[in-house]
């Protein structure tokens, strides 16, 4: 009893770590502005599909043009700093030795990183779902497939886009771990989002392995009537694999590596 009690005041509430881990990721200025960037492109695209008034000027359509993968890069953007900021920026400051010989532990701090990353990345999404929305819906109207449909539709896409996010974040959360520059977090995550996608293009074997390879076929399938989940489903288990994947490279990192 008496080394619990002596072991209880150095184990700090998990609730109140992750408020703080959260204040810090997402209360930040830049991070209101990469959100207004995904914002942005969603209005963006609704004017280019007004003045074409092509297949998709719909407000479903407004979305599936910003979820594709020439868009990505501003989607993308909150989760990469984020990552990028959980532990590399922690080394470069000198400060990531302490959290680790804290009592936190590399468990506790894996899941308030890893946390900070999957809230991001549904923020990311649903800013970015719901602009369209509002954008399409007001300007193009709801298309062929009604108010409910679109907004049913639109609920899939928004988790399914976070769970993408969520698992290039993890990827990235474990590229973060090892580095000692944030950097190199954010150039790598600017080429997973930019580069990746014309490499599907260019070579389409490799779209398996990449984080944004085969979004426009989930994007065509959730156009397609009835939907057509098969690529939704497979693109899901993939970065449900990369989450699995950073996640433990990040454990490995902090118990096995030094400094």
């Amino acid at each position: 009893m008496a080394g619990r009690a002596a072991r209880r005041p150095t184990s700090a509430p998990f609730g109140r770590l992750l408020r703080s881990e959260l204040e810090l990721a997402l209360l930040r200025p830049r991070t209101a502005v990469v959100l207004a960037a995904a914002a942005l492109v969603p209005l963006l695209a609704t004017i280019a599909l007004a003045t074409d008034a092509g297949r998709l000027s719909f407000a479903l359509g407004t979305l599936t043009v910003a979820l594709s993968e020439p868009a990505a890069f501003a989607l993308g953007m909150p989760v990469v700093l984020v990552a990028a900021d959980a532990f590399a920026a922690e080394r470069a400051r000198g400060t990531l030795d302490a959290l680790r010989l804290s009592p936190v532990g590399p468990g506790r701090l894996l899941g308030l990183k890893a946390a900070a990353v999957a809230v991001t990345s549904l923020l990311a999404a649903a800013t970015t779902v719901v602009s369209a929305l509002v954008c399409g819906g007001l300007a193009l109207g709801s298309g062929p497939f009604g108010a409910g449909a679109t907004v049913a539709r639109a609920l899939v896409l928004t988790g399914w886009a976070a769970v993408q996010l969520c698992g290039l974040g993890m990827l990235l959360l474990a590229m973060s771990a090892l580095v000692r520059r944030p950097a190199g977090v954010v150039a790598t995550g600017l080429a997973a989002l930019t580069v990746a996608p014309l490499a599907t293009v260019l070579w389409e074997p490799i779209a398996p392995v990449l984080p944004s390879g085969h979004w426009h076929e989930v994007l065509a399938g959730i156009l397609a009537v009835p939907a057509d989940p098969s690529a939704l489903w497979a693109t899901t288990a993939r970065a449900a694999g990369f989450a699995v994947a950073g996640a433990g490279a990040v454990v490995f990192a902090l118990t096995r590596r030094d400094g």
